[in-house]
């Protein structure tokens, strides 16, 4: 089958992106080979995070610079996972989607967060383009209600969201600190759980590309 491109964008940062990234690859490589490529020429969170160490051989896909891309390295691949470095502006983001077969848009469900999401999503929604998909990510706990009055805010404007969400978790952390899996996180009962999240969302995303 022909590559398919994943990208993952957000005009805000620390709303998961490079998360998404990095976790969205691994799943995705059960199903083809995946190349993760991080953008992010800045913090490059998604390379030093899956490069951190040596001695583990949990990562199911190569990861890149994008200073050492280019197109015809993804040919061999089914699936290129496209970290971007944010903050995209209009012309950026409309190239993008052009070159993309799914933008994935994180977003917590806090104000900052979702006044950046309506900055990322201007210049789609004014451009008709239409292949995107907001991801709700570190969703708090019940009876904190802001990740579902956040989703139903989104439903009543039209904008189309994956049907599941990522809860909250230190694990997260954890994972890219230590430079491994989110599922293989020791200590914490919510790493396999956001692991799930994840995989639930990859089965969307692969019904979408």
């Amino acid at each position: 089958m022909a590559t398919k491109l994943i990208s993952v964008a957000s005009e805000k940062g620390g709303v998961g992106k490079s998360t998404t990234a990095v976790t969205l690859a691994a799943h995705l490589a059960e199903h083809g080979r995946t190349l993760l490529v991080d953008a992010d020429e800045r913090l490059h969170s998604a390379w030093k995070w899956t490069t951190k160490r040596d001695d583990y051989a949990g990562w199911p896909f190569d990861t890149v610079k994008y200073a050492d891309f280019n197109n015809e390295m993804a040919s061999p691949y089914d699936f290129v996972v496209l970290d971007t470095k944010g903050g995209e502006g209009k012309n950026e983001l409309t190239a993008l989607s052009e070159a993309s077969n799914l933008i994935i848009i994180p977003c917590k469900p806090d104000g900052l967060s979702a006044d950046g999401l309506v900055e990322t999503l201007q210049p789609l929604i004014a451009g008709g383009i239409t292949n995107y998909r907001v991801l709700l990510t570190d969703i708090p706990p019940a009876p904190n209600s802001d990740g579902l009055d956040l989703r139903l805010e989104l439903d009543a404007a039209g904008i189309p969201m994956f049907a599941h969400g990522i809860r909250h978790a230190v694990a997260v952390s954890k994972a890219a600190r230590e430079g491994i899996r989110i599922r293989d996180v020791k200590g914490d009962r919510y790493a396999k759980l956001v692991w799930m999240d994840y995989e639930l969302v990859c089965r969307e995303v692969l019904r979408h590309v």
